[in-house]
């Protein structure tokens, strides 16, 4: 299994900010976690901040590609 990294743009208050995420977060399955989980993460990092969301990039992470097989991170319970 390929290891998919993302690259989540974000914008709060105006600056733009990219949270970096892989697959191996327990949290993180695709795009769309990966988005939920840097929304999430500014929120409670900037509570009182306006942030919208800019794009998402999906790409094979590279540095995972020398190990082969890596097993999917474990069932989540959140």
């Amino acid at each position: 299994m390929a290891v998919m990294a993302y690259e989540v743009t974000l914008e709060i208050d105006g600056i733009k900010s990219v949270v970096s995420l892989d697959d191996t977060y327990p949290a993180v399955d695709n795009w769309n976690t990966a988005t939920e989980f840097a929304i999430h993460m500014a929120i409670h990092d900037h509570p009182d901040s306006t942030i919208e969301f800019i794009d998402c990039a999906e790409y094979v992470h590279k540095e995972y590609t020398k190990y082969g097989y890596i097993h999917p991170a474990p069932l989540k319970t959140q």
